[in-house]
């Protein structure tokens, strides 16, 4: 309850890390859009030209852009919002607030980059000649799951950040080989099936599944896979919470 009497506290934030983002830069919030379409083309390029991916009679443009815009919203979350306690430990030292408002405000900035992006998914969809379906009404739950795993994680990581500085160099890296463990950019149906119930155990495999067949394929996620996915991020999301306000006392000392 205590946080949402501090939701003006946090929409200033996240307003004032996107100002200065974009603040004086020749693209502004465009720069939202670079990032997804160009990782989007140079995959195209490999799996397209140079190794064939099958990806079940979609384009493979809006196939890997759907991948990539829900991974680099959970990357750049993670990365954003890992050092953003640190960043800030000034205004923590003079003033009374929730801390978690600061990681939560990072999570609130990459999700305007999130639906800027989301606008060019729709946009290649509609090229790509996707049918509308009933299933599109499962994405607002989608995001939801995605929305509460990555503010868990981020909750997670901005704390222990804050007392293991070398959280800053491992974090890329996990990231990078994360997202090649992840299908962001290929089929989950190149998995070996002996190999593909372990490698779904992957919350973010599960997610990026769930996407995939309620936009592109036109059917809903299967029930176990939500209800699955869906305790992941409690869990994610308790477990950051706590592990967060357990130590956010010791924030000042370390610093």
């Amino acid at each position: 309850m205590r946080l949402i009497r501090y939701r003006g506290l946090l929409w200033t934030l996240a307003l004032g890390e996107l100002k200065a983002r974009h603040r004086q830069t020749a693209l502004g919030v465009l720069w939202a859009l670079v990032q997804p379409v160009s990782m989007m083309l140079v995959f195209l390029t490999v799996f397209s030209v140079f190794v064939k991916v099958p990806v079940e009679g979609v384009s493979y443009a809006v196939f890997a852009y759907t991948g990539l815009l829900s991974w680099l919203f959970f990357a750049n979350s993670l990365s954003l919002g890992s050092s953003s306690i640190v960043a800030n430990m000034s205004l923590i030292t003079k003033a009374s607030f929730p801390r978690e408002v600061i990681p939560l405000s990072r999570v609130l900035t990459v999700s305007f980059d999130f639906l800027v992006g989301a606008t060019v998914l729709g946009v290649l969809l509609i090229l790509s000649e996707v049918p509308v379906s009933f299933a599109w009404l499962a994405v607002p739950g989608i995001l939801a799951i995605q929305i509460m795993f990555t503010t868990g994680l981020v909750l997670l990581v901005s704390a222990l950040y804050v007392l293991k500085r070398d959280l800053g160099s491992l974090l890329p890296l996990i990231l990078q080989i994360w997202m090649f463990l992840s299908p962001v950019v290929y089929p989950v149906e190149v998995i070996p099936e002996q190999y593909r119930t372990l490698y779904m155990v992957n919350p973010m495999a599960m997610i990026l599944e769930a996407y995939r067949n309620a936009l592109l394929r036109g059917t809903l996620p299967p029930p176990e896979l939500i209800v699955f996915s869906l305790t992941l991020a409690s869990v994610a999301l308790v477990m950051g919470y706590v592990y967060f306000k357990t130590v956010e006392l010791r924030f000042a000392d370390v610093m």
